[in-house]
């Protein structure tokens, strides 16, 4: 397959890393993928845990909150454990690549966004909870109840 000429002309006007650039990339690249297999693990973990509690909620009849708060932290972990691992790669391969380091750059900055976009709107969402439980828990208490 060959390239085109502007596709030549953009790979040949990106920016290389220096040596010592690449080995903080390379370390950084590290560091991401240990990250992201001990979350896909945890999320593996919570996961079991989700359809152990499932089981028990079958057999003993009680609520099915835990298994769905079990089955969405699984979820969660699974998703920031596979956005790192392929944040992780995409710094890896400005380390391998040549004349590709800006756009493997901005590919990992663009999951590294998606990822934070996440855990921010679910920070704001945790914050809404506890001001409305907090709010619920003040009148409770000024009713008498």
């Amino acid at each position: 397959m060959s390239m085109s000429e502007t596709e030549r002309d953009f790979r040949s006007q990106q920016h290389e890393f220096t040596d010592e650039q690449n080995r903080t990339i390379s370390d950084l690249a590290a560091s991401m993928s240990v990250v992201a297999t001990l979350l896909q693990l945890l999320g593996l973990v919570f996961g079991l845990f989700a359809g152990l509690q499932a089981a028990a909620v079958q057999q003993l009849g009680y609520g099915i909150g835990p298994p769905i708060g079990l089955g969405v932290a699984a979820l969660l972990f699974l998703a920031l454990g596979f956005w790192t691992g392929s944040a992780a790669r995409s710094f890896r391969r400005i380390v391998e690549s040549r004349n590709e380091d800006l756009w493997h750059l901005m590919n990992a900055l663009g999951k590294l966004h998606n990822m934070y976009s996440l855990l921010r709107t679910l920070i704001l969402g945790s914050i809404v909870l506890v001001v409305v439980a907090a709010v619920i828990v003040a009148v409770n208490l000024i009713q008498g109840r």
